[in-house]
């Protein structure tokens, strides 16, 4: 994949698209993370499916910061080891999980 963006300003926009979107969807809302990469995808002309592992590796950032959690079958999850398609909301209190972390 060849982006014509800079990392950091790639990551940027993911940044912003993301955020965007939850708070859209509210308070206890979920996305999917495909769901910035059709949007992103739609605003700049790229494939979608070629934003996929950025836009996780920004979640995986926002995680981290504590300012959203990733869920899979409602239970939040470490974004960093599950398989599998996740949900992305924002945190109840940024920094605290909304729940405990799945066993895994």
């Amino acid at each position: 994949m060849n982006l014509p963006f800079q990392d950091d300003l790639l990551a940027e926009r993911i940044r912003e698209c993301l955020m965007e979107l939850l708070h859209e969807r509210g308070p206890g809302r979920s996305i999917c993370p495909s769901e910035a990469a059709h949007l992103l995808g739609t605003r700049f002309g790229w494939r979608w499916q070629d934003l996929m592992r950025p836009v996780r590796t920004v979640a995986v950032a926002l995680v981290e910061r504590g300012l959203i959690e990733a869920t899979q079958h409602e239970n939040v999850v470490d974004i960093r080891d599950v398989r599998g398609p996740v949900r992305l909301r924002l945190r109840t209190l940024p920094g605290v999980r909304s729940r405990g972390l799945a066993e895994a």
